[in-house]
């Protein structure tokens, strides 16, 4: 099979998604942030947790276009990755590939459970609910939006801060959620602006998203709150000397933002992510000044 394929089946462009949490959750340990007595950084658990996030997020990707198909909700060439609905990939070469590729995520978890386990196996466990749940059975209920907030903005920062940082007290789970808000926002705009886009077929299919339970005009105003609320999150965070003042330098992605906005584009959304989290990761592995 053509790599082609594969790299089509994962929908590789919003791997962002699975990057972005795991480099900030790196950043803050590495400088101390959350509560942290002093800044730590192991590469290799980094490498791994990097491997890993991304590894399960595309084999989630992967089962997902396989359940949407098995079941009729994808039907057209454009639906999902298109693999399938355009025969590129039977559904069981798909399903293999999505196992697989979870199968390598969980080896990642291995490597890290003897020595992290207090941290890596609850979230691990609770990516894997969430990777093969969701599309299996959960999807139904509209519950993407929350579960993809949970597993990619939060989990993943949690995890990767908690690997570098080592176990954490509640109060410290609070103050990394914290400082995940903006990419939790953000990943979710890149679902929510997927459901958009299908949601005439995915009510014709009676599949549950925010955007077919939402209006039009209400699924939209959500996507500007999702788009544009990180950003208002750095300017309140760099007033009340939460964020240091370099985080103001992610501002300079706003013309991505309104660009996704304005065309409703999927890729363009996960660029958007990526670009703002890398400015924003960046603020924070300078030296932290206030305001």
């Amino acid at each position: 099979m053509k790599f082609s394929t594969l790299r089509q089946a994962t929908r590789f462009f919003s791997a962002p998604a699975s990057i972005v949490p795991v480099l900030l959750g790196t950043a803050l340990a590495a400088r101390g942030y959350g509560g942290a007595s002093h800044g730590t950084f192991h590469a290799l658990d980094f490498v791994l947790v990097l491997l890993g996030g991304i590894l399960a997020h595309l084999g989630a990707n992967v089962l997902n276009d396989y359940f949407d198909f098995v079941k009729g909700v994808d039907t057209k060439p454009e639906h999902g990755s298109g693999v399938l609905t355009s025969g590129l990939m039977t559904t069981r070469e798909a399903l293999t590939f999505g196992l697989l590729l979870l199968g390598g995520a969980a080896l990642c978890g291995l490597f890290l459970l003897h020595s992290h386990s207090a941290v890596v196996l609850p979230l691990a466990l609770a990516g894997l609910a969430c990777a093969v749940l969701y599309p299996a059975f959960l999807k139904k209920y509209a519950l993407g939006d929350l579960l993809i907030i949970l597993a990619f903005g939060l989990g993943l920062t949690l995890g990767a801060y908690g690997v570098q940082a080592g176990p954490l007290m509640p109060s410290q789970w609070l103050l990394v959620s914290l400082y995940a808000v903006p990419v939790s926002l953000l990943v979710d705009a890149i679902l929510h602006a997927n459901n958009l886009r299908d949601a005439p077929d995915d009510r014709a299919a009676h599949v549950r998203t925010l955007a077919t339970l939402l209006s039009p005009h209400a699924g939209q105003l959500l996507q500007q709150v999702l788009l544009f609320g990180p950003l208002a999150f750095i300017v309140a965070g760099v007033l009340t000397r939460i964020l240091p003042v370099w985080s103001l330098g992610t501002l300079l992605s706003l013309p991505l933002f309104l660009k996704a906005y304005r065309t409703g584009s999927v890729p363009g959304t996960a660029q958007t992510h990526l670009i703002f989290g890398l400015l924003y990761v960046g603020s924070l592995l300078l030296r932290p000044i206030s305001l």
